[in-house]
């Protein structure tokens, strides 16, 4: 079958709506991703599966910064495409899926150049003191120019290269679908690897062991192996907790003691918290190279800016101007910033003698440490480990399985954000300090690579999928399978063998891009061989 230009235009669509960046905390865009997939394919089951064999090769977190690696929902797209137009194998839609995620990330960066230009809009605006053109540039212009950077390219691949891969593909001989399926299966230890990396230490590798031999041995995965990744990182806990002289309570860094409260205020908690809902709305619509996140800021800020300074213009185009100043930061822990700056300027809207630079550099010395903290725990641990739990299920096509774990992140990353924003307004610097030097923030930060990193050794033992077809018959017509010798030795060897020669070579300072390539070249060459698969150019002898 093909894709119509109306299904076409459709999932183009849905890749724009995806790209719109709204809901920072608030993960709608994924669920409309994946619910339009399967809308517009009209294949729901086909999207679920192939989504869930993709999802391993971006379950790492590389985006700190502002960085774009890759685009996995351009990858996951265009495999989904192609499997529905043409009925390959998920391990040849995996092989296909990162060159066109890779090759999508360069849309990210012409994005991000062109944002430049909204944000020197907004300057020229906040000189006049305009708001409304703020929030004109820093969303909805910079919204409507996703449609030329994002919609037109994708429809335009999907209308014309969707079929033309898939007739590709389906004429393709034996030996190169099987080189094909070996990279596609060699492939998820990358995202394996890069988890491993960016939320593990290596002292913590035991436990990736321990979920994958578990795993492997008993055949138990989902929710089960995530009850006992639970047991296994609170016991962790409790031996930490107990070897702390005196004990040590990793929650109460993040209890609330206003040092407030015998000043007065403008402002409400009402006015804190749309500030925040207003932060998470438009925290990465605008961003771009030039100032990142400093536009959403500004928005973020502007009804309460005008309720502190609107009586005075010259003051309140003056706030707007230092509050689209850079500023980049992880959006849900970051906003203790949002809250402590807010007291600042409250207090000297109030008469306090508070410097702007202060305000200013309050902002820029916490953006940096609140980002390492919050890309650690929300997107390097917390997002791959709801990815993992969910996984099984959309490998059986219950597109649920991509749905469920984007909700579940939306209202524990909303809670979060609330209450950090809360935290930073009532507690002022002192928020910053109690929560960057307690103690108890080290504690919760190795508990939770605990849990992930069992988790993600128990789903790499299923996903990452090597296996050797070499056989050899003796003299007495009895064939030695290699595969069942090493299956003998040490279930799941190979699989295991691939993550860790890839997490080796990455922590020895080679790029994501290079591992890639090699992992593309062995798979391919090995499976046209024959070494690896089913099948080859040579012709082993099998059982």
């Amino acid at each position: 079958m093909s894709l119509s230009f109306i299904q076409c235009l459709g999932l183009a669509f849905v890749y724009w709506l995806q790209k719109l960046s709204y809901g920072y905390s608030i993960k709608w865009s994924p669920v409309v991703f994946f619910l339009g997939m399967g809308l517009f394919t009209g294949q729901w089951a086909t999207t679920a599966v192939v989504c869930a064999g993709i999802t391993p090769l971006f379950l790492a977190f590389t985006g700190a910064g502002g960085t774009v690696v890759w685009d996995a929902d351009a990858g996951k797209l265009v495999g989904v495409a192609v499997v529905v137009v043409s009925g390959i194998s998920v391990e040849q839609a995996v092989a296909i899926a990162m060159p066109i995620a890779i090759l999508a990330a360069q849309l990210h960066t012409i994005r991000r150049i062109w944002f430049a230009v909204p944000a020197q809009k907004a300057d020229a605006a906040a000189l006049r003191g305009d708001d409304k053109a703020i929030v004109w540039y820093g969303g909805w212009f910079c919204n409507l120019s996703k449609i030329v950077i994002y919609l037109i390219p994708m429809f335009l691949v999907l209308y014309f290269g969707a079929e033309q891969i898939g007739d590709l593909m389906a004429k393709m001989p034996a030996w190169i679908n099987n080189a094909l399926g070996c990279a596609g299966g060699i492939l998820p230890s990358l995202g394996f690897a890069m988890t491993v990396r960016v939320i593990g230490r290596p002292k913590f590798l035991g436990f990736f062991l321990a979920g994958y031999f578990l795993a492997e041995y008993t055949g138990v995965g989902g929710v089960f192996l995530a009850c006992i990744g639970l047991f296994v990182s609170f016991l962790y806990y409790l031996i930490v907790d107990a070897s702390i002289e005196g004990g040590a309570n990793m929650f109460a860094t993040f209890q609330i003691k206003s040092d407030q409260s015998n000043e007065k205020h403008l402002l409400t908690m009402k006015d804190v918290h749309n500030m925040w809902w207003r932060w998470q709305w438009w925290c990465e619509v605008s961003n771009s190279f030039s100032r990142l996140q400093s536009i959403a800021y500004c928005i973020s800020y502007i009804p309460c800016m005008k309720k502190l300074y609107g009586h005075d213009p010259e003051e309140y185009s003056a706030a707007l101007q230092r509050h689209l100043m850079f500023f980049n930061t992880q959006g849900i822990w970051g906003s203790v910033v949002h809250g402590i700056a807010l007291a600042m300027e409250e207090q000297r809207a109030l008469g306090a003698p508070i410097d702007v630079s202060a305000i200013t550099g309050v902002k820029a010395g916490l953006m940096g440490p609140f980002a390492g903290i919050g890309d650690t725990i929300d997107w390097a641990t917390l997002s791959p480990l709801l990815q993992v739990l969910f996984l099984p299920m959309a490998q059986n096509g219950n597109i649920l399985g991509l749905v469920l774990p984007w909700i579940v992140l939306s209202v524990i990353v909303s809670a979060e954000g609330y209450y950090f924003s809360a935290l930073g307004y009532k507690m002022g610097t002192s928020a910053a300090l109690s929560i960057l030097q307690g103690g108890g923030i080290n504690i919760f930060i190795s508990v939770a690579s605990v849990l992930g990193l069992f988790m993600m050794g128990g789903l790499s033992s299923s996903m990452v999928k090597l296996t050797t077809p070499i056989a050899w018959m003796s003299d007495s017509g009895e064939f030695y399978s290699v595969q069942k010798m090493l299956d003998g030795v040490l279930p799941g060897l190979l699989p295991l063998i691939g993550v860790f020669w890839t997490y080796n070579f990455i922590m020895k300072g080679n790029s994501m891009t290079k591992a890639t390539l090699y992992l593309l070249i062995f798979g391919v060459v090995t499976g046209a061989i024959g070494i690896l698969g089913d099948g080859g150019i040579i012709a082993f002898a099998k059982p």
